[in-house]
């Protein structure tokens, strides 16, 4: 490196190795503030179909769920609010978030299921059984995800939001077993 400063001369070397950092830099602050200067639209999706099961074949109907306000890992940046349910239908289970549903912006959310309790990064990593379901599509509104079924909803304990892009937790909702 010191034999091209002293081929170049300072002012050149300066002026490139200037130009790369403020292009790494520029390329790190704008894949934070995207989300923010361009949010995904607010969602507002009508519960699915009214296909619920009936009969004792049915078994359980919704598992509802609140994203915890209180959880460790929250704080001003990283949180995600609001409540949804998981809903049996003839086609199968739904994850859905209502319309209260809210989450501070970022790169690169996901839903996941956790077998065990989650409200911080150490619980979400110590969870070698979750299960990577969706992409988050909106930091807003009412939302349906159709679980694949290879997801039995009964088997988890948590559904949580996590920035894939950060390795950061979002927030968690426990799900309620009636």
């Amino acid at each position: 490196m010191l034999a091209l400063f002293r081929r170049l001369g300072f002012t050149t070397f300066a002026f490139w190795f200037g130009s790369a950092g403020g292009l790494i830099a520029g390329a790190g602050a704008m894949l934070i503030a995207f989300p923010f200067i361009f949010p995904p639209p607010v969602l507002n999706e009508p519960p699915p179909a009214a296909a619920i099961l009936a009969g004792p074949e049915a078994g359980r109907q919704k598992i509802s769920f609140e994203f915890d306000q209180k959880a460790p890992g929250r704080d001003f940046i990283h949180w995600a609010n609001g409540t949804g349910a998981l809903l049996r239908t003839k086609q199968g289970w739904v994850l859905r978030l209502e319309p209260d549903f809210v989450a501070g912006p970022g790169p690169n959310y996901w839903i996941y299921f956790n077998t065990r309790a989650t409200g911080e990064e150490k619980d979400f990593l110590a969870d070698k059984a979750r299960v990577k379901f969706a992409p988050l599509r909106s930091f807003k509104g009412a939302q349906n995800y159709p679980l694949p079924m290879t997801i039995d909803p009964e088997k988890f304990h948590t559904v949580t939001i996590w920035c894939e892009s950060f390795g950061v937790y979002i927030g968690s909702a426990k799900l309620a077993k009636t």
